[in-house]
C-alpha cells in the first residue's frame, strides 16, 4: 500500500531546493514546504482528538500544507466549501463526525455559528496563529496511515449532500493516470484557480503537480485580468478551470501573452463549443476538455494537446475503464448512447455511512455516473447529458446539451440551460432558459428560426424564457432542478 505522505516525502527529497509554491510575492521550496507539513502534522497529532479534521480556508500555501499535514498525522481531511451557508456547513460537520476544524480569522462569522457543534472535546485551530506551525512536541509521526484520506461532500444538486469516501489509493491512482496521460514533469508550472474544497482542485492542482515536482502558483479568488497577468508573469504551462472562467477570460480586454500555456484543461461541467472557439481565437490556445466525478477521484477522460477532439471529453485515462450500459445494465456497442460506467482503482470506497446509496451507485465494481454518453471508434467519449435530464418527446430521445450547444452559438446569447417540461400532446417538450448579453433583446421567433437551421424539428424548444440569471450551486454550477417547469 502506498500513501500520499510517502509520495510527498519522495517529492521533497528529490526537489528540496526547487520552488514548490508561490503565493503573491512569497515562495516556498519543497524543503520548506516539507518542514512546515511535518510541524503542522505534529501539532495535529498531539492536539487533535479523533480521526477527522475539517479545513475551512481560502486557497493558500497554508491550505496546501495543512491538507498534506492532516494525512501525515494519520487523519482524514474534510475540505469545507466556504461558500456554503452555516446550516449546510453544520450538516457536514455533524454527518462527518468531525472532531476538529482548521480555519482562519477570515471565517470568524461562519466559525462562530458552528462552534457549538464541536462540544467540549472538539477543537478549532486557527491556521494563521503562530503556534499552529510551531509544535514543540517531538512526537513520532505514524508510518501507517488511516485509509480513507478524504470525505468530500457533493454539492447537493440532487438533494441531501453525500460524503464521498476517497482513499489514499484512489487519489494516488488518479494522479498516476493523469501523469501518464499528460506527461507532466518539473518543467511545468501549474496555476491554481479552483477552490481547494473540490477534488478537481485537490487532485489536479495540489497532488498532481507537487508529486511530480512541479511548481504551483496560487490564486485565492478568480479575477480574469489578474489570472491572465499571472500566466504571463510565471510562464504558466498548465491550468485547470471551469467553462465560465474561460468564457470571461475570452472576453477580457488588453494584450495578454499566453504562449507559455501548453495544457489548459476544462472540467466541472460541459464546455460549450462557442466558448472553446472564442478562447482559441482570442489567445491562440486550444482548451482540452476532460470529464470526471468526485466519486472517481475525479478524472476519467481527458483530451490531450496532441490528441484532441473538439466536442468530446477525450479518451479514457490509462488504468481507468469506461463502458456504456443500457437500462438493463448490458454493455452497448460503440456509437450508441447509454449510461457512462467507470471502473478502476480511482473509484471511491463508497458514500460515508450510506451503504444503500453506495450499493445503488456501484455495481460489480462499476460506478454509475448518471451521465449519458457514447464512445467512438477512436476511444473518445462524448457526453450527451444527465440521465435524469433526458427528455422523451413523443417517443423521441432529446439530449438537452445538443440544444444548448446550438443556442450558445447565437450571438445574443451569453448562457443557456434546457430542460424538459410536461406537454399534453408530446408528453415532454424542451424549454430553453436564456441569459442574453447586456443591452440586447431576443424574441422566440428569432430563436426558433435559428434552431430550425441546426436541429431536427422535434428538438427545437417549444418554449423560451429570458432570465436575469440561472439558479446555481454555491460553486456556480447551474441547478436545472430549480428552473420553473410551469
Amino acid at each position: 500500500m502506498s500513501w500520499i505522505s510517502e509520495a510527498f516525502d519522495r517529492a521533497v527529497e528529490n526537489n528540496r531546493a526547487r520552488v514548490a509554491v508561490v503565493e503573491e510575492d512569497r515562495k516556498w521550496t519543497f524543503g520548506e514546504l516539507g518542514a512546515e507539513v511535518d510541524s503542522i502534522a505534529r501539532t495535529l497529532r498531539s492536539r487533535v482528538p479523533g480521526d477527522t479534521v475539517g479545513i475551512l480556508l481560502l486557497n493558500s500555501e497554508r491550505y496546501v500544507a495543512t491538507l498534506l499535514a492532516v494525512w501525515k498525522a494519520g487523519k482524514i481531511a474534510v475540505p469545507l466549501n466556504y461558500l456554503l451557508p452555516p446550516q449546510e456547513l453544520a450538516f457536514i460537520i455533524r454527518d462527518s463526525g468531525m472532531t476538529s476544524l482548521v480555519t482562519s480569522q477570515f471565517f470568524a462569522q461562519s466559525v462562530a455559528a458552528v462552534k457549538p457543534l464541536f462540544g467540549e472535546k472538539g477543537l478549532i485551530l486557527m491556521a494563521d496563529a503562530p503556534e499552529f506551525t510551531e509544535s514543540r512536541a517531538e512526537i513520532p509521526l505514524p508510518h501507517e496511515y488511516r485509509d480513507p484520506a478524504l470525505y468530500l461532500y457533493t454539492s447537493g444538486t440532487t438533494g441531501r449532500p453525500k460524503g464521498v469516501v476517497l482513499t489514499h489509493r484512489n487519489l494516488l491512482h488518479n494522479v498516476e493516470s493523469c501523469s501518464l496521460a499528460g506527461e507532466f514533469d518539473q518543467r511545468d508550472t501549474f496555476l491554481c484557480l479552483l477552490p481547494f474544497f473540490h477534488t478537481y482542485a485537490i487532485t489536479g492542482t495540489i497532488l498532481l503537480p507537487l508529486l511530480n515536482g512541479c511548481k504551483i502558483v496560487l490564486v485565492d479568488r478568480f479575477h480574469p485580468n489578474k489570472v491572465l497577468k499571472l500566466i504571463e508573469q510565471h510562464a504558466i504551462s498548465v491550468f485547470l478551470a471551469i467553462p465560465s472562467m474561460y468564457r470571461v477570460m475570452a472576453m477580457s480586454e488588453g494584450p495578454f501573452n499566453l504562449s507559455s500555456v501548453r495544457f489548459p484543461i476544462s472540467g466541472g461541467e460541459p464546455l460549450p463549443l462557442a466558448v472553446a472557439e472564442a478562447f482559441a481565437t482570442r489567445f491562440g490556445v486550444h482548451i482540452c476538455e476532460g470529464y470526471g466525478q468526485t466519486e472517481a477521484s475525479p478524472v476519467v477522460t481527458l483530451n490531450l494537446p496532441g490528441k484532441r477532439k473538439l466536442g468530446t471529453v477525450g479518451p479514457v485515462l490509462p488504468g481507468v475503464e469506461v463502458a456504456i450500459w443500457d437500462e438493463m445494465k448490458n454493455p452497448l456497442p460503440l456509437g450508441e448512447i447509454g449510461e457512462i460506467m467507470v471502473r478502476g482503482a480511482n473509484v471511491m470506497e463508497g458514500y460515508y455511512r450510506l451503504p444503500e446509496e453506495t450499493a445503488k451507485t456501484i455495481t460489480r465494481e462499476w460506478l454509475h455516473t448518471g451521465d449519458l454518453g457514447k464512445v467512438d471508434s477512436d476511444g473518445f467519449v462524448t457526453i450527451t447529458g444527465r440521465k435524469k435530464e433526458l427528455i422523451i418527446s413523443a417517443g423521441e430521445n432529446i439530449y438537452p446539451r445538443e440544444i444548448e450547444e446550438v443556442l450558445a452559438q447565437h450571438p445574443k446569447i451569453r448562457e443557456v440551460a434546457v430542460i424538459g417540461i410536461k406537454d399534453e400532446v408530446r408528453g415532454e417538450v424542451p424549454k430553453a432558459f436564456l441569459l442574453v448579453h447586456e443591452g440586447l433583446t431576443v424574441d422566440d421567433k428569432e430563436l426558433r428560426s435559428f434552431c430550425r437551421d441546426k436541429l431536427a424539428g422535434y428538438k427545437v424548444p417549444k418554449h423560451f424564457e429570458v432570465l436575469a440569471d440561472l439558479p446555481r450551486t454555491p460553486t456556480g454550477k447551474v441547478l436545472k432542478r430549480m428552473l420553473p417547469t410551469g
